[in-house]
């Protein structure tokens, strides 16, 4: 990736097509810049300001270097007079445009990477080539504009992750419990989703947050495909309760137990590895079911 540019997920359409007229623009090195779509900008962007562009470029022969839409959204780069003016020709053309902008043009790739990203051609492009960039300038901002942008899509994003995986524990919930329904186990539900069986009572009281407990285990995905078990090693799996260490899905059923308890938990995805999965073995959304013991805390 361009070592100028960050990645910066955030909305934007790049409009690549071409307008009913272009607008055509020469640079001071001769470079030919055309306007496909001028946008509603009235100012240029300044120095300092930082900018989110679209962009996708290709070699010669048509393929595609690089494309924003497939990389999650817009670039964004800080526009710096001093560094701009003397690292290569595209940035000519980013000094052209406005909010909205939307340009094609070519330059040498010898240019491209060896002036503006001070390394050598590729080896799979002809260095007196040219590249072919279609770019758009989404927006640019002061900087702490750009920071509070940022923090705005972060809990944005947040929110939307939050409801997603509310909806899931509902949708991993009616799972579990159609499974139990059609297999006579009755079962007690947390309020986070978490359902549980005492398959053995222990002794005494139950583990605090920071406690250090062992506890056996064998793990199984709804089907009965075990994943992993202690048993099999001869040795309990020990940790600190309610540290984060382990699973929520854990942290939380583990909690629940005596000394010398056993315990099925039934764990809806949200409260185990989510969408990311675990290891292969445990694909993503999975719901789990553990065969639990607590050995021992202190």
């Amino acid at each position: 990736m361009l070592k100028r540019l960050m990645t910066l997920a955030v909305a934007g359409v790049l409009i690549y097509g071409c307008a009913s007229e272009s607008n055509e623009v020469t640079t001071d090195s001769g470079m030919k810049v055309t306007f496909l779509k001028k946008g509603d900008g009235q100012t240029a962007p300044e120095d300092g300001q930082i900018l989110t562009l679209n962009m996708k470029y290709e070699d010669e022969r048509g393929v595609e270097l690089f494309n924003t839409d497939l990389q999650g959204g817009p670039v964004a780069m800080q526009y710096i007079d001093s560094v701009w003016s003397q690292s290569g020709m595209i940035y000519e053309a980013l000094r052209l445009v406005k909010k909205g902008d939307s340009v094609t043009f070519k330059l040498p790739a010898s240019d491209f990477y060896e002036t503006t990203f001070n390394m050598p051609v590729p080896d799979s492009i002809d260095a007196a080539s040219d590249i072919t960039f279609n770019l758009c300038l989404v927006d640019h901002m002061s900087r702490d504009e750009y920071i509070a942008f940022q923090r705005e899509q972060y809990e944005k994003q947040r929110a939307e992750m939050a409801v997603s995986m509310e909806e899931k524990l509902v949708e991993d919930g009616a799972t579990i419990d159609t499974y139990l329904t059609e297999n006579g186990i009755e079962a007690e539900t947390t309020e986070s989703g978490l359902r549980y069986v005492i398959t053995e009572e222990g002794n005494g009281g139950t583990p605090e947050a920071g406690q250090n407990v062992s506890v056996h285990y064998r793990g199984t995905l709804m089907d009965g495909t075990q994943f992993d078990s202690s048993y099999d090693r001869g040795e309990p799996l020990s940790f600190p309760i309610g540290r984060g260490q382990v699973i929520k899905g854990w942290d939380e059923g583990i909690a629940l137990l005596n000394k010398g308890a056993k315990a099925t938990l039934y764990i809806p995805s949200p409260l185990a590895y989510g969408e990311r999965g675990a290891g292969g073995a445990i694909p993503p959304y999975a719901i789990l079911k553990f065969d639990v013991e607590l050995v021992d805390f202190q």
